[in-house]
């Protein structure tokens, strides 16, 4: 069971359609009502006998949790809940419902009734525009706002089960160039060709973001500096080999890439990219089309 975003108000009522009734005892299902079979797709109400334990229709529950809070809502020491899950229908599909707990009396004892309306059609809008919120227009990749929530997470992830994460900086080199000479649309063309190649050079494990302009960061959980490296390297010299057809002729263009592992388990999300970033620098100031590591760019000490 998942929390939903607080409701807050529904005017039109059309958030809340009619709703079913269940009652259940420690998830052995006693009743259910017309309303809940049309929700869940079952044609007719069945009879005591054939219903089902409740936990077997919810998707992605962990039982111990869901039992602990039953006794817990039994002997008074939790309160009713109004949650979301998921459950699936005879047909295969999944509708998300709203479910509002209460103790009743069922046949002279207690037991838990649940007041449920299907938010399929809601759940589905709600969760398209979170996507739309969090994806660039031009690129089809995460945007920067997006990106950094997952860079803080996966860095912290990282650090507690020490395993290595890499980040790749990249920069689409002389962009401000291909943009002055060929137009915007042109720029737009190169901007999505390149993130589809970087789409389909990355493991579904990796994360990628659009960071800003022509900058890109793709963050490679449990991936060593080494293996880092080969991946930048492969991704730079698949871009060297694409091209952007306009009427002017074809755009070829390449990209730098400075490379970070994360060593100090204490490094901020801010160090971590900042350090890439400096290996990207230094990658643009000698000769662009190149991947540096971040390691190249220290100055040893003389101490």
């Amino acid at each position: 069971m998942i929390e939903f975003p607080q409701i807050h108000l529904d005017p039109d009522n059309t958030f809340a359609s009619d709703f079913g009734i269940l009652i259940h005892d420690e998830f052995k299902i006693l009743y259910v009502d017309e309303n809940l079979c049309n929700i869940i797709g079952v044609e007719d109400v069945p009879n005591d006998i054939s219903l089902p334990n409740l936990l077997n229709l919810i998707v992605d529950i962990n039982p111990e949790l869901a039992l602990a809070h039953y006794h817990r809502l039994m002997d008074g020491s939790a309160r009713p809940r109004v949650q979301t899950f998921k459950v699936t229908k005879p047909s295969g599909k999944i509708a998300h419902v709203l479910a509002a707990e209460s103790i009743v009396q069922w046949k002279g004892e207690m037991a838990i009734q649940l007041a449920i309306i299907d938010i399929t059609e809601k759940y589905n809008d709600f969760y398209q525009l979170e996507q739309q919120a969090s994806i660039d227009s031009l690129s089809g990749l995460t945007n920067r706002n997006r990106f950094e929530s997952i860079l803080s997470s996966e860095l912290a992830k990282a650090q507690k089960l020490n395993y290595p994460i890499s980040c790749l900086y990249i920069d689409i080199d002389d962009f401000k160039l291909i943009n002055d000479s060929y137009g915007h649309q042109a720029g737009d063309e190169v901007i999505r060709l390149f993130s589809q190649c970087c789409k389909s050079s990355i493991r579904q494990s990796d994360f990628i973001g659009r960071w800003g302009g022509e900058e890109f960061v793709i963050l490679l959980p449990h991936t060593s500096h080494h293996f880092a490296l080969l991946l930048a390297e492969r991704l730079r010299w698949r871009v060297s080999k694409l091209d952007v057809r306009i009427p002017e002729g074809d755009i070829n263009f390449t990209i730098s890439i400075g490379v970070n592992t994360l060593i100090d388990a204490t490094a901020s999300p801010a160090t971590v990219l900042h350090q890439a970033d400096l290996a990207l620098t230094y990658a643009k100031r000698h000769g662009k089309d190149q991947v540096i590591s971040y390691e190249k760019t220290i100055i040893p000490s003389n101490n």
